[in-house]
């Protein structure tokens, strides 16, 4: 099934084959008023997909033009500001600013925690700013900005500047739709997209017929990183500044009691479940240099954008289970968590990195070495209009019939590929059994 799921059927022009007169007229009678709102988007869609004239038709499952689905963001002259360079380079930084300046905005950031810690950055700077994520809605009186998650993005609204964090995500398997989503649907004056320079070309091609004005504004790193030639061999070696790097919570656990029963270091800890709060709490304490705990254990979730004052990257191993097998780590993945040493304004001239064990230390050094691959295609979802509408042309109940029978069948252009849709089609199957909307049912499968 999972194949079948994920199987493209390419077209270079908009097929047809559904005509909107020949359907029943009561496989269009609409319920609720948010119906009719569906109806006049997708009309909007529909209108941008054709320039003919006479009888309007119009194919459901063809997403080869994904641009036209967002109206909003299609009225826009965007200018798009691509800040690209590696890690502790700046260049989140220098989007944020000019967010914060903005007299409305959105940050959409890859993790709840980023989302959480700009808008505690906005609000304290005194710039009311919400903060939106699946688990949360903290509203601020008077706000015009917000900090989401990026599936939370919303893609009605009018801002002046808009930041999309780690773009280079809209290559994800299972989350890149979301990222290709907001790059494609922000609505917004300014749009600085940050992340690793090897989005570029996919970007500018995605853009090109959006007519926005794309800029690319790349940057170096900071302070310089160090490869090690020899690996940490003891934990008694371990010293203030360290951060060791683990790929399970069990496994991070094990490390800091490791180090601490030796009775040199205490240990913070970091990785991406924890709480906000509790992970900036444990992020302060380790980045105070009058703390005791001087030394932290943390997951890759360090790699994105977490400001932490680290000296030494310390690899544990070099492998990670990804959901569904045991895999070395990719050269974007060693080079997200290797950067994160040696921070721009910490009382460290440079950072170094290196592993655990010596068997581990060509793989990392040859990933330094390396460009990372240039992304070729991004993810794609089709929205609850594309959804909602071939609903209507079945006689199947369920949203996940719906589902399986439109991926099946959808068809997309070379530059996009379909998300991994297991794990939705498997919230599918419960959720039908609720007395839910269709529409409540796709929103709770995406989020």
């Amino acid at each position: 099934m999972a194949s079948l799921l994920l199987r493209q059927r390419r077209v270079s022009a908009l097929g047809v084959s559904r005509i909107l007169q020949a359907v029943n007229g009561d496989s269009f009678r609409l319920q609720p008023e948010s119906n009719c709102r569906t109806f006049a988007r997708f009309g909007v869609i529909i209108r941008n997909y054709s320039s003919g004239k006479g009888t309007a038709k119009f194919d459901f499952t063809d997403l080869t033009r994904p641009h036209t689905w967002y109206p909003n963001a299609r009225k826009k002259q965007r200018k798009v500001f691509l800040h690209v360079g590696p890690t502790n380079s700046g260049k989140t930084y220098h989007a944020l600013k000019r967010l914060e300046s903005s007299s409305s905005g959105v940050y959409c950031g890859p993790l709840r925690l980023l989302a959480w810690e700009v808008a505690k950055r906005l609000n304290k700077a005194r710039v009311p700013c919400d903060l939106i994520t699946g688990q949360e809605k903290d509203e601020v009186d008077g706000a015009k900005h917000k900090a989401v998650t990026v599936e939370m993005a919303d893609v009605t609204s009018d801002y002046e500047c808009a930041v999309i964090d780690e773009i280079q995500m809209l290559g994800c398997k299972t989350r890149g739709f979301s990222f290709t989503r907001a790059l494609l649907g922000i609505a917004a004056d300014e749009l600085h997209l940050c992340g690793d320079a090897a989005a570029v070309p996919l970007i500018q091609e995605l853009l090109k017929v959006t007519g926005d004005d794309v800029q690319v504004r790349s940057y170096e790193r900071l302070l310089p990183l160090v490869p090690l030639e020899v690996p940490l061999g003891s934990f008694s070696n371990i010293r203030t500044g360290d951060c060791i790097v683990s790929f399970s919570r069990k496994e991070i656990y094990k490390l800091k009691k490791k180090i601490e029963t030796g009775g040199k270091h205490l240990c913070s800890v970091v990785y991406g479940s924890l709480p906000p709060e509790t992970r900036t709490r444990q992020a302060t304490m380790f980045n105070d240099a009058s703390s005791e705990f001087d030394v932290l254990v943390a997951s890759d979730a360090i790699g994105m954008g977490l400001n932490l004052n680290i000296s030494r990257i310390i690899f544990s191993t070099m492998k990670k289970f990804d959901g569904l097998e045991m895999r070395d780590l990719t050269v974007p993945e060693v080079k997200q968590i290797a950067g994160r040493s040696g921070r721009y304004g910490s009382k460290y001239p440079m950072g170094e990195v290196t592993c655990l064990d010596a068997e581990d230390l060509p793989l990392l050094h040859s990933s330094l070495k390396s460009a990372s691959p240039t992304l070729q295609q991004a993810g794609v979802f089709p929205s609850f209009d594309f959804i909602y509408m071939y609903s209507r042309l079945q006689q199947k109940r369920g949203l996940y019939q719906i589902l399986e029978d439109f991926l099946e069948n959808a068809k997309l252009s070379d530059n996009y590929f379909f998300a991994n849709c297991e794990e939705m089609l498997k919230v599918a199957a419960v959720i039908d059994e609720l007395p839910l909307s269709l529409q409540d049912k796709y929103l709770f499968c995406l989020r």
